[in-house]
């Protein structure tokens, strides 16, 4: 009878026996292959799961530190918060934390332009991420290419931000604490009608701008019947 290689999970799923050390010591001990395969199975399957902790761990750890970022830049006269800004304020918490951000798809479809990337942890463990939006009316003095990189900037922003709970805004460190939003019953009411729209994502992105806010629950209550008017007149177009 073949001597087990390991005795308890334990001593399987210590740091120090990798998937290489296992198969030498199998092979040393004349394993049976199907008996390797199952080790490395369990190996695999606590390594993945360990990875899906770390990164749990490091998405928390994240957003309890990340602040508010700052609407400091300008476009059309409206403020927002611009790419290279979210990026300088996330760049050393995404390295002290582990995670980082990569962008596998940039292509345009018979929709419009679709985005995919991934947040990745240094412990292996990955999460897909994907945004689509309409391509915007052509901007006079822009060509094609420009079009392009200003819409995947655009879309790369907001994915960005909706993935990793990043918010936009101003930091009063609480004295807008009593900011009043639109409630349950309103978001879903601008929700209901843009689903009646055969351009919803466009009209979602115009109406957002407008409000000046990243997602329908930050919408100001004040702005809330402004947006509503807009969409229910682009229901009669």
């Amino acid at each position: 009878m073949l001597r087990p290689l390991f005795k308890t999970m334990n001593e399987l799923t210590t740091p120090a026996n990798s998937a290489v050390s296992i198969i030498q010591q199998a092979i040393a001990s004349g394993a049976d292959p199907a008996y390797l395969r199952e080790l490395l199975q369990v190996r695999e399957q606590w390594e993945a799961s360990e990875a899906r902790k770390q990164y749990s761990q490091a998405i928390a750890d994240f957003q309890s530190r990340c602040p508010i970022i700052e609407k400091g830049d300008k476009a059309h006269n409206k403020a927002y918060a611009a790419m290279d800004r979210i990026w300088r304020t996330i760049r050393p918490l995404l390295d002290e934390t582990g995670l980082s951000i990569v962008w596998t798809v940039n292509q345009l479809t018979d929709y419009g332009l679709h985005i995919e990337g991934e947040i990745r942890h240094k412990a292996g463990h990955a999460v897909p991420i994907s945004y689509d939006l309409p391509m915007p009316d052509k901007v006079t003095g822009q060509n094609a290419a420009q079009q392009m990189g200003s819409a995947t900037t655009y879309g790369r922003r907001y994915a960005l931000c909706a993935a990793l709970g990043i918010v936009t805004g101003e930091d009063d460190d609480g004295l807008a604490a009593g900011t009043s939003y639109v409630t349950k019953e309103q978001a879903d009411e601008l929700v209901a009608i843009l689903d009646t729209l055969v351009g919803r994502e466009t009209a979602l992105v115009a109406m957002l701008e407008f409000a000046e806010c990243e997602s329908i629950d930050a919408i100001p209550a004040d702005k809330f019947a402004k947006c509503k008017k807009g969409l229910l007149t682009r229901v009669k177009k």
